[in-house]
């Protein structure tokens, strides 16, 4: 009696391994499946998301004012941007950086440009789409950006 329940406790137990192989075999398929979706999944243009409009003055004194609050309204989202170039600089990635001007002399609107081949002017009024990336020391940043017609 001793060996037939010997017996049926091995096999259960390589019947147990064996479900927790399969799943453990599934699971992982699973997880390289989303994240093979995931890698591949295409990038987000600003072309093709409608921007919120505001000029370069406010846009500052809204993250001068509450940099936090300004993070939930703009952080990550195409936003339109319009007012007067003050600068215009290369980036390391040889990439142009226009910054347009706010109220605080200190700060600005700092817009890398998609467009290496872009010929921005210094004192142009401009506005420029981009994906806001929040708040730095030298004013708020903005990428992929492009200049808007309107």
């Amino acid at each position: 009696m001793r060996t037939g329940f010997c017996i049926n406790f091995v096999i259960t137990i390589v019947y147990l391994v064996r479900k927790f192989i399969i799943l453990f075999t599934m699971a992982i398929t699973i997880g390289v499946a989303i994240g093979v979706y995931l890698w591949n999944m295409p990038a987000k243009k600003v072309e093709n998301s409608i921007g919120l409009s505001i000029t370069a003055a406010d846009l500052g004194k809204e993250y001068a004012a509450n940099e936090k609050e300004a993070d939930l309204k703009y952080l990550n989202k195409a936003i339109k941007v319009s007012g007067t170039i003050s600068e215009i600089e290369k980036n390391q990635d040889g990439g142009l950086m226009v910054i347009l001007q706010t109220d605080d002399p200190m700060t600005g609107i700092q817009c890398t440009l998609r467009d290496k081949g872009a010929n921005p002017v210094k004192g142009q009024n401009i506005v420029i789409k981009g994906f806001c990336s929040g708040s730095g020391i030298t004013g708020v940043s903005l990428t992929d950006c492009i200049i808007s017609e309107s």
